[in-house]
């Protein structure tokens, strides 16, 4: 596929010798992450949640050795991690007890079984949202919790990128949370020798592990490193009670997601126009002139970061390396440093939460 752009507005694109490269480089990356970006598409459209909202008393708990199990009815699943989290938070149990027990054996398994039946027995006048796939729960959530289908919300953020011809690049899907990154096929010089790509970055988590968002984002192509900007749209899953009569509530899940969808192309349509890419540009040009202590670098990312990674960040900061990072002690070296150190992560959702964090470096104040 040729790099190409179809619309008639001005983007301030690179044209030096540099750039020459970066294209080379930017069509590998597309051609390469193609089928990546299809495959997490292919798991939003065929993994469909099922849904049981229930009184807190009826889920009754278990184990085995594969872990904890709950049964509501006649119908039992296994338990994913992130559902154990929310049941310990719901039950007021410490997530620390409670993957202390998982890691006990049996005994401790079975332990923690028997707290929560204990617990949730009491809970007589609270509902809960089950949310399971392929017999497995993956979330306990508030019977606040507004369900969307993330199909047709992905069609209509695919549909505004083929509009401006942006293109799929990469997917991340994990269990409990899924993002899409499209970018313009075009690449872009801030700083002189900097070539970078912009796109944007659909993300929604069927499962309360984070909200429907739009988020813009660059790609330093010297190497790699990621940086994802500012929040273009963020939507949390909160909305009127919901009660075990599914009769008027498809009718409501559906005007909720047509709702959604027209909000996440809207936001698209603002994030890809070229007034909007040339001013992330210039921000970027005034992050490479801007100048940050390394004393307040350390003291920003071990607020933002756990004791291990901050480390490891300082260190690729503060190294010689003009390589994988741009030279110089500036906020653009900063977003560099945690999005390199973010790309070696294999925990996709702590990668994405890095390259956020990347994002947020370009603002901090000097």
């Amino acid at each position: 596929m040729a790099l190409y752009h179809h619309s008639n507005e001005k983007y301030e694109v690179a044209a030096s010798n540099a750039a020459k490269s970066a294209r080379e480089k930017l069509q590998k990356l597309i051609d390469d992450g193609r089928a990546n970006a299809m495959g997490v598409i292919d798991k939003i459209q065929n993994e469909v949640p099922q849904d049981k909202i229930v009184k807190a008393p009826v889920m009754h708990f278990d184990a085995n050795e594969g872990g904890l199990v709950i049964e509501v009815g006649d119908e039992q699943n296994t338990v994913h991690k992130h559902a154990m989290g929310q049941l310990a938070e719901r039950g007021g149990m410490p997530i620390a007890y409670v993957n202390d027990l998982d890691t006990r054996g049996m005994w401790g398994k079975q332990l923690l079984a028997h707290n929560l039946n204990e617990i949730y027995k009491h809970q007589d006048k609270e509902r809960y949202l089950l949310r399971s796939y392929n017999r497995q729960l993956r979330a306990c959530l508030s019977n606040r919790f507004r369900r969307l289908d993330s199909r047709p919300i992905l069609d209509a953020y695919a549909k505004r990128c083929q509009e401006v011809g942006a293109i799929p690049i990469q997917g991340y899907g994990t269990d409990t949370r899924v993002a899409i990154k499209a970018v313009l096929p075009m690449v872009f010089e801030p700083v002189a020798n900097e070539v970078l790509a912009y796109g944007v970055v659909w993300g929604n988590s069927d499962y309360g592990a984070g909200a429907l968002s739009v988020r813009e984002f660059i790609l330093r192509l010297w190497c790699t490193n990621y940086a994802i900007t500012e929040e273009t749209l963020r939507e949390v899953h909160l909305g009127g009670r919901l009660t075990e009569d599914d009769i008027w509530s498809a009718r409501t899940y559906e005007l909720d997601t047509k709702r959604s969808a027209s909000m996440v192309s809207d936001a698209l349509g603002k994030a890809l126009t070229p007034g909007r890419v040339n001013e992330i540009m210039a921000g970027i040009k005034a992050a490479d002139e801007e100048k940050v202590d390394p004393k307040q670098v350390a003291t920003y990312l071990k607020k933002h970061l756990g004791v291990g990674d901050a480390k490891t960040v300082i260190e690729a900061f503060a190294s010689a390396d003009i390589e994988n990072l741009p030279a110089g002690q500036s906020k653009w070296r900063l977003s560099n440093a945690i999005s390199w150190i973010a790309g070696k992560q294999t925990d996709a959702d702590k990668k994405m939460d890095m390259m956020k964090l990347a994002g947020s470096a370009l603002k901090m104040a000097a």
